[in-house]
């Protein structure tokens, strides 16, 4: 169905932060693109000063750089607080636009281990980019090692299942903090497909995957190809 809606857990690791210039405290960063960034807060005794329409001045770490920040509340979910850059400085704007560049997510792609899903694979990229690849179901048809997989681009993704083909959608973050462990976050994400298929992330997609360091060459072929069948 287009309209489907469903829940699947998203795998988050955040060695990007923010330092606010007032407080001197440093938040998580959850998600960072060129319009703006979300980020964590750990008490919740800092809601107030994140209040929507307020704006905060400090300094984005990510990447290995310090970058000047300033930013404005949109909204507020639970300790999620998500904002959209305010007269950003052109040194952050275009550090963004280079590691957000498709080849680069690609290259800065990592596998990890995900121990409570051992056929599962998982590769990941802190600036927002995560793909999933799970293997078919023991009844499915034994033709491809592959069930299903889903590639995360910041808020959208690009998913093949085996049973409808290739679709696209957002990922939205629920009001619930999700379990924490370490570095590590599971976060409750709300999936919402697009009724036609997003024709320019699937080609962003295309060029994510062409530059990931996927050692399984017929993995990566494969999801390739299946990147193709529109």
């Amino acid at each position: 169905m287009n309209n489907e809606k469903r829940k699947l857990p998203r795998f988050h690791i955040t060695p990007c932060q923010f330092h606010e210039a007032v407080n001197g405290k440093n938040f998580s960063v959850q998600d960072i693109s060129l319009g703006g960034l979300a980020i964590r807060l750990f008490e919740r005794e800092d809601l107030p000063v994140f209040a929507v329409g307020s704006i905060h001045e400090g300094v984005v770490k990510f990447e290995g750089r310090k970058l000047p920040a300033r930013f404005q509340v949109k909204y507020i979910r639970g300790t999620l607080i998500g904002g959209e850059w305010h007269n950003p400085d052109p040194s952050l704007i275009q550090h963004l636009t280079e590691v957000s560049h498709p080849e680069i997510l690609g290259e800065h792609l990592r596998r990890y281990d995900l121990p409570d899903f051992l056929t599962a694979e998982w590769f990941h990229n802190p600036i927002g980019v995560d793909l999933l690849v799970y293997p078919p179901n023991s009844d499915a048809a034994t033709s491809s090692s592959v069930g299903r997989w889903t590639l995360y681009i910041h808020q959208n993704f690009v998913q093949w299942e085996m049973d409808s083909g290739l679709k696209t959608g957002q990922s939205l973050s629920e009001d619930e903090e999700g379990y924490a462990h370490g570095i590590v976050r599971l976060e409750t994400r709300l999936i919402e497909f697009d009724h036609q298929p997003d024709l320019r992330l699937i080609e962003t997609a295309r060029e994510v995957v062409k530059h990931a360091p996927i050692s399984d060459t017929n993995l990566k072929t494969l999801i390739s190809n299946q990147l193709t069948t529109l």
